[in-house]
């Protein structure tokens, strides 16, 4: 491949998976199946194995954590409560283990040791001690913030309020909540005789049972915790992993099992197929192994990225497969007009789970399997998640069936679809006044990764929307003014509202008033602008305001000279431009409604805005001797520099190591500062 077409592939990957992310885990909408996504990703790690020069300043990475309840207080995590990294294949395994050591700047040959234990399917938690007392427990959360549960926690039996033996004056306990199977059959048992809905599987049920806000519920439940990491700690546990794990059951926590140290790559796949094989037998569900390295020290220098630690993967079990027969396909429309075929299903359990409905993702993958309607289907629940059919049985097909036809008008709005030019999705175009696209858009807008307004979830803004109380983002935020009174009133009498709850989301949508300007721009949802590109394009302007007057001011006149600006920022598409200009052309009035009730807060890069380094636009080549490349652009970024992978003439310094390409001749063109990595590091 050419330089221009891995560039151009990297954007369109880091455009889908981003997009991908945001309808998977903000809005609960997938339009592909988890194992479709994980093709994404497998695609995206590969290129930039092979084409390191050209990784993208935002490469995706998975999201972390579930949308945070309004019922509970937030607490923020001092160190973040990151998601693991997948693999799928010993192969897949092989080329972490190889990419930690070239990190690591160790030889291929030398072993590393691994610590292989199951990944618990529960809900994380922490726990936070003081002088060996539980002070604090939450949930992950979004990673950054989590929901204090403290009351709940300590009903569960399973976790000690007093720590045992010696232990630090502070430390942070991480680990699983989960629901044993045992007790997930008679809680359901108990349930099914009470007329009461029961839970899709053990994991809804502890997350449902921890959430309770009468802890009462809560201990009822027998749930149950394993410990298997840590946080905030004031003294050393250990400088091995197998160390620390005792030191933590000698405090008296339960520990996940069965576990196997490792010293090489065959020994961890050996144990991964024996727990798969013998997983029905553990009384507790695992949708995997975890690997992590057995030596501590290397923790803190391997990192992590923005969602994921450097030091630990997991290996994710195949598939469970189901045979069910597909009755009838219904078209959902998304918040940028992708229309997605949804096969309803005859009921059938897989893994615990009782599934009814699988996406069929988009008009070219029901032609590539062949389906008609009252077919014998093979469902998948890729990722253990979400369900994907992946074959028929042509001999069960019955001898009247009915094809599948895709409409030509969108099912909201009747307006002609389109096929979108380089593309397999058929959309509609009618994005202003299409009333499932402005519906999504607006669940989009409140989601966590967005705005995060606790109390709207997808189920109130479609109540509000339908009773003519919000139809844009700016009258979200109007609901909270004291001239919104007879909105107000009209609120807390629709079902399952009242003073409480009207009080509690006035609050909610007072405290999102103060947001930056990156959140602000993904918020509103527009295509191909993940979250990463809206933080690159707000980095690129030194004031929100200068980038806010380009926008309110936006003409034929002046719309040049703001795309030049934006192809300047290195890692943003053409796509993304074009949407980005599209967008704000046709949306100039809802932007500025909304601006009205929002006060914006300026980005801080750095606190030390006196580094030399500062503000500075570095590009780095060749191989360096004392850090890696990583490690180097990470210390770069902390200070506050900006990293880019191409010289330009507005580039301060390039960074050189051993056998540079040739971005050292272009500087020199350029007249670019040229410095040595030790003149690098000698600035800090």
């Amino acid at each position: 491949m050419k330089k221009e077409e891995v560039i151009k592939r990297l954007k369109e990957l880091a455009s889908k998976i981003e997009y991908h992310n945001n309808l998977y885990y903000n809005n609960d909408n997938p339009e592909i199946s988890d194992a479709e996504y994980d093709k994404l990703r497998i695609d995206n790690d590969e290129l930039e194995k092979k084409f390191p020069d050209f990784v993208l300043v935002n490469s995706p990475s998975k999201k972390v954590g579930a949308e945070l309840s309004s019922e509970f207080k937030k607490i923020e995590h001092k160190v973040p409560m990151l998601s693991l990294g997948n693999t799928f294949t010993k192969q897949d395994v092989e080329n972490y283990i190889d990419k930690t050591k070239r990190f690591l700047q160790i030889d291929k040959s030398i072993d590393l040791e691994f610590l292989a234990e199951p990944k618990i399917d529960g809900l994380s938690a922490t726990l936070i001690y003081k002088n060996g007392k539980l002070e604090v427990g939450a949930t992950r959360g979004d990673g950054r913030l989590g929901e204090n549960i403290t009351e709940n926690i300590k009903s569960i039996k399973a976790i000690p309020l007093l720590l045992e033996g010696k232990y630090p004056n502070d430390i942070e306990i991480r680990g699983e909540i989960y629901m044993s199977n045992s007790e997930f059959e008679k809680l359901n048992s108990y349930r099914l005789k009470n007329a009461l809905p029961v839970f899709a599987n053990p994991r809804n049920a502890a997350a449902g049972s921890v959430r309770q806000l009468d802890s009462k519920i809560t201990a009822s439940r027998k749930l149950g915790f394993f410990a298997y990491n840590w946080g905030i700690i004031s003294e050393s546990i250990g400088s091995s992993l197998l160390e620390a794990r005792e030191f933590i059951k000698s405090l008296g926590f339960n520990l996940n099992h069965p576990v196997k140290l490792c010293s090489n790559l065959d020994e961890m796949i050996d144990f991964y197929n024996k727990i798969n094989e013998n997983r029905s037998n553990l009384d507790f569900d695992i949708d995997g192994i975890v690997y992590k390295l057995n030596d501590i020290s290397f923790y803190e220098r391997l990192g992590s990225t923005d969602h994921s630690p450097r030091y630990a993967v997991s290996h994710k079990f195949p598939a469970e497969l189901g045979i069910t027969t597909l009755k009838n396909v219904k078209f959902q429309v998304g918040r940028t007009g992708a229309i997605t075929p949804v096969a309803e299903l005859t009921p059938v359990t897989i893994g615990g789970v009782r599934i009814k409905r699988a996406s069929l993702h988009n008009k070219d993958e029901i032609q590539r399997l062949g389906l008609v309607i009252g077919d014998t289907v093979s469902v998948k629940r890729a990722g253990d998640v979400i369900p994907q059919i992946v074959d028929y049985n042509n001999k069960l097909r019955p001898s009247k069936y009915e094809n599948i036809t895709f409409p030509d008008y969108c099912p909201s709005c009747n307006n002609p679809l389109k096929i979108d030019e380089n593309d397999t999705i058929i959309r509609c175009l009618n994005h202003i006044n299409c009333k499932e696209q402005i519906i999504g858009q607006l669940i989009h807008f409140v989601s966590r990764n967005a705005l995060n307004i606790d109390g709207l979830g997808e189920k109130q803004v479609i109540e509000l929307f339908n009773n003519n109380l919000i139809s844009e983002p700016a009258d979200i935020f109007a609901l909270a003014s004291p001239e919104s009174i007879i909105k107000q009133e009209k609120i807390i009498n629709l079902p399952g509202w009242g003073k409480l709850s009207l009080s509690n989301l006035i609050n909610s949508i007072n405290k999102s008033k103060i947001q930056t300007m990156d959140k602000i721009l993904y918020s509103l949802g527009i295509r191909h602008l993940g979250l990463g590109t809206a933080k690159l394009i707000t980095k690129n302007y030194s004031k929100s305001a200068d980038l806010i007057d380009r926008i309110v001011y936006l003409n034929e006149d002046n719309k040049d000279k703001l795309i030049n600006e934006l192809k300047y920022i290195n890692g943003i598409g053409e796509k993304a431009i074009i949407s980005f200009i599209s967008y704000f052309t046709e949306n100039k009035l809802l932007f500025t409604n909304l601006l009205k009730h929002i006060t914006i807060a300026e980005i801080l890069i750095s606190k030390d805005s006196s580094h030399y380094f500062y503000g500075k636009r570095m590009v780095f080549t060749g191989k360096f001797e004392y850090l890696s490349r990583t490690e180097i652009k990470n210390k770069s970024e902390k200070i506050g520099a900006l990293i880019s992978s191409q010289i330009s003439s507005k580039t301060d310094f390039l960074v050189v190591g051993l056998k540079p390409g040739s971005k050292v001749t272009k500087a020199k063109k350029l007249e670019i500062n040229i410095i040595s990595e030790k003149e690098f590091l000698s600035h800090f």
